[in-house]
């Protein structure tokens, strides 16, 4: 049997502006949870992240999520914030669904 680590990160965690504009754009493994987050791959190809202006609190979830050894992280808007990454008041900014 093969299992998968996950890093539960909150969406708070992540800005709204990246959620709009760069998620729905990924360039590996990223899935919608619904209207409550999103399914990550840990993308370990540092070209790939480098050629696509990959945001910084996305590079830092990655970086925390390969420290743990997770191989997914999954972005919940009910999850807690990790205090090492920034955070980001959602409620002040509007984000279009």
């Amino acid at each position: 049997m093969e299992t998968a680590k996950m890093l539960v990160l909150s969406t708070a965690n992540m800005s709204p502006r990246t959620a709009r504009d760069w998620m729905p754009q990924c360039a590996w493994a990223c899935f919608e949870k619904g209207d409550y987050g999103w399914f990550m791959y840990v993308c370990d190809d540092v070209g790939i992240i480098e050629a696509q202006d990959v945001p910084a609190e996305i590079r830092s979830a990655i970086h925390v999520a390969k420290r743990e050894r997770c191989e997914w992280i999954m972005w919940d808007c009910d999850a807690s914030t990790l205090d090492e990454l920034p955070e980001y008041d959602w409620d002040a900014q509007s984000v279009p669904a």
